[in-house]
């Protein structure tokens, strides 16, 4: 049977990936909720003899425990993981590599977001104002009007979106420049390319390896407690991975279908109650880590 390290090529092979994937960025912005109060921050300093610029005053401007702001930031970490989770890393700052492959999907779990993120924000548009009268209580002295927007102008600083771009390819360029120059920038945009596909894809080995490593390390202590998201989370990302072998490489998937058919048959539960089925999958989990291991610093070099 040939090994993962077995099988790694001698070269890397440039992979067109132009109609394998797009561009895409979430834009998500929020009400921070939070006030820097310079007049406090300089009394508090006064008070210490320490230089103002040393330590600020930050107000919470909405209680901790507001369920209503509470469900809003945990949509938006939420909607932020799924992102991640669903694309690959890409050169410029903001924008991720989505594979065509995973679109659908990720589009479903994007929408469902976006929909969870506009019903969250019209629940706390609906309790600002007791919020604002509570806070006048709460904050008692620390409490300023002008800290808190008109609901006309916050209902602007809440936004979810999501931007979609096609990967720039080389002969993509119309300007009148000398045609060494164009093939300058083409060269350039083609090394981009080729770089961010060699960053996407070491992506994935990473995660995989990370999860393995992770479930590894848990079940080889018998003494060690986990959740049922450490098997949840080895299901979800061997699901998510058919969709993100944005090079269609026969080493990922082939190491991909292994962990699924070697560490996720079993059930949590079963993997605490039976020590010795425990024990085949912390073996299995190792074998498959090293293997992985050996083929990334193979790779590297």
């Amino acid at each position: 049977m040939t090994t993962a390290a077995e099988a790694i090529p001698t070269a890397a092979e440039t992979v067109d990936i132009s109609g394998r994937a797009m561009l895409v960025a979430l834009k998500i912005s929020q009400w921070t909720a939070r006030r820097l109060d310079r007049e406090i921050s300089n009394e508090v300093a006064r008070l210490h003899g320490s230089d103002p610029d040393q330590g600020s005053f930050w107000k919470r401007l909405v209680p901790k425990d507001n369920p209503e702001h509470k469900a809003l930031v945990k949509i938006v970490n939420a909607a932020r993981a799924d992102h991640y989770a669903n694309t690959l890393p890409w050169t410029d700052e903001g924008w991720r590599l989505l594979p065509t492959a995973n679109y659908l999907e990720y589009s479903r779990i994007m929408r469902g977001h976006a929909a969870a993120f506009e019903a969250a924000r019209e629940a706390f548009f609906d309790v600002y104002w007791d919020v604002i009268q509570d806070a006048r209580t709460r904050l008692n002295g620390l409490y300023r009007e002008s800290d808190y927007p008109f609901p006309s102008d916050l209902r602007g600083r809440f936004r979810f979106a999501l931007d979609f771009s096609p990967l720039p390819a080389k002969g993509d360029f119309r300007l009148d420049l000398p045609s060494a120059e164009l093939d300058r920038i083409g060269a350039a945009v083609e090394d981009r390319v080729t770089r961010a596909t060699r960053e996407a894809m070491q992506d994935a080995w990473t995660r995989l390896s990370d999860t393995v490593g992770k479930m590894r390390d848990r079940l080889s202590d018998p003494d060690a407690i986990f959740r049922d998201t450490l098997v949840q989370n080895v299901r979800d990302l061997v699901d998510t991975l058919t969709r993100l072998n944005l090079t269609n490489d026969p080493t990922l998937e082939a190491m991909r279908a292994k962990v699924e058919s070697d560490l996720t048959r079993h059930e949590p539960a079963t993997l605490r109650e039976d020590k010795d089925t425990r024990k085949d999958v912390a073996t299995k989990a190792d074998e498959i880590f090293r293997e992985m291991s050996a083929f990334m610093e193979r790779t590297e070099q």
